[in-house]
This record gives C-alpha cells, structure tokens and sequence, in this order.
C-alpha cells in the first residue's frame, strides 16, 4: 500500500541547526575542528597513551633521533633529549599546558570580557564614559609587555602565566565586545525592543547577541591565538612553565643549544604550535561564514 507523504510538513530547523548544517559543508573547516578535537583529548590522555613518563631519563638512549632515521628506535618515534627523555611524550605534556592554558584563558576572559563590555555598552553616562576612556589608554600597551609587567610583579610560574595574560587580553575583548553591541544598538529593531520596554537583559540576549555572533568569532578566534603565542613565548622566555613541567615554548627554548645537534627537538614543538594557530584560524572562518550565510 503507497503511503501519502502530500501532507507530511517538513521539520523546520533551528538557527543553530541551520548554521550547523552550512559549517558541515565546509570540508576544511570540518577537518580543522576534529583536529583540534583530537590534539584536546590526546593532550588530555596523553599519560595513558604513551608508556614513557615526560621526565622519565635514560642515559643509553640520549638524543636518538625520529624513528624514521637512521639511528632511531620505534620505541621512542620522535627520538629523545639530551637527557634520554621521551620527545613525544614531552611534546604532548608541553602541548596540553599550552593548549589547555589557551582553551582556558579564551573562556575566562570571553565571559568576563563579555559581560563588562555589554554592561558598558548598555550603561550610558560617567561610568560608560569612564570605562571607554581606561580601555582607550590600557591598549596602548601591547598585550606582551603587559603580560610581562604583570610577570613581574606576581613572579614567574605557569599560573602567574595565565593570569597575566588573561588581564592582559581582557581589555581587547571589552573594546572589541563594547565596540560590536554599541554598533547594534543604533540599529531599529532594537529600538523598536526598546520601546517595546525590553529590560536589558532580554535585549542583549534576544536582540544583540544572535546578531553579533560573527564579530564575536573573529574576536574570540584572535584571542585564542593571542593566547597561544603568548604562553609560548613567556614560557620561551622563562616567565611561564617552570622545571619540572613542560610546555611548548619551554621545550624549545630548552633546546636551542642542540638545534645544529638535534634540529627535532625545535622543529617539532615549532611546527605543533603553528598547526594549533593555523587549525584554530581555519575553523573560525568557516564557522564565521556559516553564521553569515545562515543570517542570509
């Protein structure tokens, strides 16, 4: 017996769903995401996947290079150190320090970033005025020679790291957040909300926000990075992770000495942080132009 579908309505999707739909159609995109999905859970399991402890040392095996190599032992598939430490087992502690540090202060500083810039945005008088004015002044410093003042001052460690950045970085996503509801508000509709006599707390969250997603990507997306490349660097410069940890730009400032020696041991932690940087800036933009197709 046939079955009549001429009356069956079609399932209406939601703007979440929609926009989902348009970022799965982006193969490049889609790849970039289940890569840093991947890098995430393996730096997160990372000690039960490798059976080789990251300060683990062995004086038979120092400085063996890549498998691939001549020389080289699957045991150890990126080699060792100078010291006979695992490399990727190192490269994959140090991965989870900077990656989860940047994951971590991208969260923080978009919540609290968020919440001021709005309040500011939505406050007319003295106090707007006032916070648009320190915003202004606090970001002609750039967010490195801040991040190391502040370094200064609490001492060098790992979580000092993350805290200065995140105070570093806050003031950028507060322009940028200030900057993006300012612009919307001049707009009718919300106006119209206005008048409607929407409290501002359902203007933001059913007026402004679905319609500044793609600014708020962008600015996130170049918070991310900012926050990579500056744990990075300060632990280069040894103002972040201290010995016994291990983070990505400390493993490569630990050998610059053997870079004629062993080049692996720069080359790999260089080559991860540019794929996290450059994953990261790949699946920001699909996901932005997602949003905008699905506005259109």
């Amino acid at each position: 017996m046939l079955i009549n579908n001429e009356f069956n309505e079609d399932k209406i999707q939601s703007p979440l769903q929609y926009i989902w739909a348009i970022f799965k159609s982006k193969n490049i995109a889609v790849v970039a995401m289940w890569f840093i999905i991947v890098l995430v859970l393996a730096s997160l399991f990372a000690p039960w996947f490798f059976p080789h402890s990251p300060l683990e040392q062995n004086a038979d095996k120092m400085l063996l290079p890549p498998y691939w190599f001549e020389g080289g032992d699957i045991n150890h598939i990126l080699g060792t150190d100078d010291l006979g430490r695992d490399s990727l087992s190192r490269l994959f502690h140090g991965l989870q320090l900077t990656l989860g540090g940047a994951l971590i202060i991208t969260v923080c500083v978009s919540l609290l970033g968020m919440a001021i810039g709005a309040s500011a945005a939505l406050t007319k008088g003295i106090k707007a005025s006032v916070l648009h004015h320190l915003l202004d002044a606090l970001l002609t410093i750039p967010s490195l020679l801040s991040a190391l003042i502040l370094i200064a001052i609490f001492g060098p460690s790992y979580i000092n790291c993350l805290i200065a950045i995140s105070l570093s970085l806050l003031p950028q996503f507060i322009r940028g957040s200030f900057l993006a509801i300012e612009q919307e508000l001049s707009k009718q509709y919300i106006v119209a909300l206005q008048l409607d006599g929407a409290t501002k707390l359902r203007l933001f969250r059913f007026g402004i926000m679905p319609n500044i997603l793609e600014p708020t990507i962008t600015i996130i997306n170049r918070l991310f990075t900012l926050a990579v490349i500056e744990i990075a660097t300060l632990g280069f410069l040894g103002f972040g992770a201290q010995l016994p940890q291990t983070e990505l730009g400390s493993l490569i400032a630990s050998s610059v000495d053997l870079i004629y020696l062993s080049p692996w041991l720069v080359t790999f932690p260089g080559i991860t942080i540019f794929l996290v940087i450059m994953m990261a800036n790949v699946f920001a933009e699909g996901l932005r132009h997602a949003v905008i197709e699905g506005e259109e």
